[in-house]
């Protein structure tokens, strides 16, 4: 990092001087956004509550679904290699609800990054196509370029015959332009099962063989995640790690 650049050139500061980066998880409704944010934050508290600057917050309605955001802030643990003396990560969900157009614009200003959620249930395409198409038309043209992004194919523990192939998603990404090709749009797709991670989540902690598996201080060690856990986790702490990339090499570039 260049002496002659400042923490404010990079990453916005919060309030109490502290940099942050703002994440958020768009896609139409009951694609499991706040499952997702759900598992990663009780990750987050078996792991390293210290971690956690604000605990998750809810606007929803009497049901449970969305009707505004959920919203989670996240720190940094210590020694991930990041040349700031602490780094806050806030993570944002939208109201997936059709009717909730303006409020996912609202959620939406000032994101750092984002991850679009899809849900491969054959009955879901014409909402998922609705739900990108709705994404490109409120930040197309930074997605990818000034706005770092990743794609998330939830409830892969569905049976093949009740969820659209893998390759109808890739074709998906690559016909609105958001990937040059299948093998590019790859890249970009991480499948996952929000239901899977809770239930894994839920066995462990229940498990009377759970203490093996914690540290000397009572907390999980991360390299006991259970499979389906770390693949809810990776892209969120993948696109953390893409911003902050993205954000140096941009500060350095106009420096």
């Amino acid at each position: 990092m260049s002496s002659k650049l400042s923490i404010s050139d990079i990453f916005k500061v919060d309030a109490s001087g502290v940099p942050y980066l703002k994440i958020v998880i768009f896609g139409p409704s009951l694609a499991g956004k706040t499952s997702m944010l759900t598992v990663y934050n009780v990750l987050r508290k078996v792991e390293d509550p210290e971690t956690i600057y604000s605990s998750l917050k809810k606007i929803d309605d009497p049901s449970g679904r969305t009707i505004f955001y959920d919203q989670s802030t996240f720190e940094l643990p210590k020694g991930q290699g990041v040349s700031v003396p602490k780094l806050r990560y806030q993570v944002w969900t939208v109201a997936g609800q059709k009717r909730h157009h303006i409020q996912r614009k609202v959620v939406l200003e000032g994101a750092d990054g984002l991850i679009f959620m899809f849900d491969p249930s054959k009955e879901m395409w014409q909402d998922n196509v609705e739900s990108l198409d709705e994404l490109i038309e409120l930040k197309g043209d930074e997605l990818g370029n000034s706005l770092p992004f990743l794609i998330v194919l939830n409830k892969i523990d569905l049976p093949t015959e009740k969820r659209r192939p893998t390759d109808d998603f890739l074709d998906l990404v690559v016909e609105k332009g958001l990937a040059q090709n299948k093998g590019d749009a790859y890249m970009r797709v991480m499948e996952i099962s929000c239901l899977n991670a809770r239930n894994e989540l839920m066995t462990l902690l229940r498990s009377p063989n759970v203490k093996e598996k914690l540290d000397e201080y009572g907390r999980l060690k991360k390299g006991e995640r259970p499979p389906n856990v770390q693949k809810v986790a990776q892209p969120i702490e993948q696109l953390t790690r893409e911003i902050i990339i993205h954000r140096i090499k941009v500060a350095k570039g106009s420096a």
